[in-house]
């Protein structure tokens, strides 16, 4: 039987299910354009900080897929919102989106010049993360610490490149405290993208056993894992494929 037939509504995971770097892959287009026909609930969820949800959207669309903004959900979203409440200053180490995705939650985003009178430090991956943004986070000595997520890497074309959880080992271990993660594989973000789906039954598609299917399990639902990664008793998905468009078969 295919999962088609299982499951109303899909959490679906982006980098490595999807695409890789912004290549679809091979069925991955194909298969959620069907998931549509077919009048299912699909949402995108990522621990992607780098992009805006909008940037995110007007990639997707770029497909051929029809996705609309409040059907992705991303880690630096997430942490937007949470880190902004109260309008509180917030020092980001992470990209020009995503302070703008800060200041838009209504978060105060500080320079590093500034950094020493921030509320909370954000923390997200991205590719000009500099000694000088790890110095001025030594500065917050008061600041509450948040991170996007913990992933190591991410996957592209060339192989694996450094991602969040790289860069917050570094903040981590210089500050001496450990960060609040706010993506995947917690909760939180898991019930926010569920919100986002009508009533039926749900299942979450993702490759990393340690976020898709961990954060699956931990909010209560059902799990897919895509792709051969090595599972322990902790992270074995309800089902697996060996591609996204394994939903179909």
């Amino acid at each position: 039987m295919p999962l088609t037939d299982l499951y109303d509504n899909y959490i679906i995971d982006l980098d490595g299910v999807v695409h890789v770097g912004w290549s679809p892959l091979p069925g991955a287009v194909e298969t959620l354009q069907e998931l549509t026909r077919r009048g299912k609930g699909v949402v995108y969820l990522t621990n992607e900080p780098r992009y805006a949800r909008a940037s995110i959207t007007a990639r997707l669309r770029g497909f051929g897929l029809s996705v609309s903004v409040d059907s992705v959900i991303t880690a630096g979203w997430a942490g937007a919102l949470a880190v902004s409440e109260g309008g509180a200053a917030v020092y980001v180490i992470g990209s020009a989106e995503l302070r703008a995705e800060v200041a838009r939650a209504g978060g105060t985003v500080l320079s590093a010049a500034d950094a020493s009178s921030a509320d909370r430090i954000l923390v997200a991956g991205h590719s000009d993360f500099s000694y000088a943004e790890l110095r001025a986070a030594c500065r917050a000595t008061a600041a509450e610490l948040f991170a996007t997520n913990r992933d190591p890497t991410f996957p592209m074309p060339d192989g694996p490149w450094p991602a969040t959880g790289a860069i917050l080992a570094a903040v981590e271990t210089a500050l001496g405290r450990t960060a609040t993660v706010l993506g995947k594989p917690e909760p939180p973000i898991f019930r926010l993208a569920q919100s986002r789906l009508g009533s039926g039954r749900t299942v979450v598609v993702g490759d990393t056993p340690g976020v898709d299917v961990l954060g699956g399990r931990r909010a209560g639902l059902a799990t897919v894992l895509v792709g051969s990664a090595l599972t322990t008793a902790e992270t074995r998905p309800d089902h697996a494929v060996a591609d996204l468009a394994g939903l179909l078969r």
